[in-house]
């Protein structure tokens, strides 16, 4: 039987060409994790994925590494079971769960691999195809609303027909004019929707917000992350409240953190990320979730791993991706490309497991930690 023996995991950095503005805080610079399993016949799978600020190389290594040496590749379920309970004292979000997340999505990669076939064929194969968001409109002292309403025209050129402005980072009347100039410049069969990345607190602020803005324009389709995560009782008050769908979840891990939303009524949209929620294996139990209560799944970010899920599994309507301009997006120049985008629709190239070319040199030359065992 085929077994685990090697773990590798890399921090490697990346710097913005220019930095952006998001939710408040400045972006200089992309922080990612790339985790390598090793077999013992030589087979190897990857996962990568932001590290947020932490150490999740250390992570990977110190504490999950020891739970899978010398065991079977093949028993993911077991061996996610194995690292969750293993880590239970240390925590059920954050930075643990991203590190055991990039270690299932690498036990994923792996065994698709293996199967010679790609991952979406190996989780259950239920689309071609799925449409494309493009999330835009970072801040930035160069971008008036005259180059932000030519960025998001530009990308209605582009093809995308699903689009989202990033707001939260400027006051909420500044950010009102940026949607309202946005949303009136596009095409009325382009949909637009915001994201405040958890920065504004006061549910009541936010509903006159979603009211002003439905005046005023053709209106949202969404609102994604109005409130921080832990404001639950403020998100279903605003979901009771207003008709503009809330889309929530790219911070919280776990199926029991999921549900624990759902039962109180805090999203209309799903948006699970497998690269912090606990991996693919819990990416499907909480898709199962969303389908059981009836919520659509976005998930975030990540387009190059989500596309997998997405055309696997039914009641996922869209992928996101950010501009690969200045750098703000570089997955693609650590792993290439999994995905081709044709009039709107992202098209895999079906290549074996999650499809990534990593460049050897690009990860070299970024690359501030390695740890291995």
């Amino acid at each position: 039987m085929e077994t685990i023996q090697n773990v590798t995991a890399r921090q490697i950095v990346v710097p913005l060409e220019n930095p952006v503005w998001l939710g408040g805080y400045a972006v200089k610079q992309r922080e990612y994790c790339l985790v390598e399993l090793t077999t013992d016949h030589g087979a190897k799978g990857y996962a990568l994925a932001f590290t947020r600020g932490a150490n999740l190389a250390d992570i990977v290594v110190s504490l999950l590494a020891p739970l899978l040496m010398n065991q079977p590749v093949g028993q993911i379920e077991r061996l996610w079971e194995t690292m969750y309970y293993g880590v239970r004292l240390n925590g059920r979000q954050g930075a643990l769960m991203r590190a055991l997340s990039l270690v299932d999505i690498a036990l994923w990669d792996l065994k698709s691999t293996q199967w010679n076939v790609p991952l979406h064929r190996v989780l259950g194969g239920y689309r071609d195809s799925v449409p494309v968001m493009m999330a835009g409109g970072y801040y930035s002292a160069e971008k008036g609303i005259q180059e932000l309403c030519k960025e998001f025209l530009d990308y209605v050129d582009q093809g995308y027909k699903h689009l989202k402005l990033v707001v939260g980072g400027a006051s909420m009347e500044e950010d009102l004019a940026r949607f309202i100039a946005v949303r009136n410049q596009l095409p009325a069969g382009i949909q637009l929707g915001v994201d405040a990345n958890g920065a504004w607190d006061d549910p009541k602020a936010v509903l006159r917000w979603i009211e002003r803005a439905d005046r005023e324009t053709t209106g949202l389709s969404f609102v994604e992350e109005p409130l921080p995560p832990e404001q639950r009782a403020g998100l279903a008050w605003l979901r009771q409240a207003s008709s503009t769908p809330l889309a929530v979840g790219e911070f919280i891990a776990g199926r029991w953190m999921f549900l624990e939303y759902m039962k109180e009524g805090c999203m209309d949209i799903v948006r699970a990320d497998a690269t912090l929620c606990g991996g693919i294996s819990e990416w499907r139990k909480i898709a199962a979730l969303a389908n059981a209560w009836n919520l659509p799944v976005i998930p975030h970010y990540f387009a190059p791993l989500h596309i997998h899920l997405a055309l696997a599994l039914p009641g996922c309507s869209l992928i996101e991706v950010v501009s690969t301009a200045g750098r703000n997006s570089s997955f693609h120049l650590i792993a290439g490309r999994s995905y081709e985008l044709k009039d709107g629709e992202a098209v895999p190239t079906n290549a074996p497991g999650l499809g990534y070319v990593l460049d050897p040199d690009f990860i070299e030359a970024h690359t501030t930690q390695v740890m291995s065992v």
